[in-house]
């Protein structure tokens, strides 16, 4: 058989170990944008039809649950 062609565990003599922390990392980023715009088009949608207590107090849990992803992400990339 043909060396590096991974059957074997020899291949991971080829593999740069910076690789995958990268693509966590740009996953996790990714991930984030996407959270940030769906959180933006959440407050929008919430917000198009005025301003009431309810559409206040449903932004707020919108903007909570973002920067606590925002902190999950940010931490998880910390980590890598």
């Amino acid at each position: 058989m043909p060396e590096g062609n991974g059957t074997d565990g020899s291949r991971t003599r080829d593999r740069d170990p910076g690789l995958q922390p990268e693509r966590t990392r740009l996953a996790w980023r990714r991930t984030t944008l996407a959270c940030a715009v769906a959180a933006s088009l959440a407050g929008r949608q919430t917000l198009h039809g005025g301003i009431d207590p309810v559409s206040l107090v449903v932004l707020a849990l919108v903007v909570l649950a973002w920067l606590a992803f925002l902190t999950l992400a940010h931490h998880r990339i910390r980590a890598l």
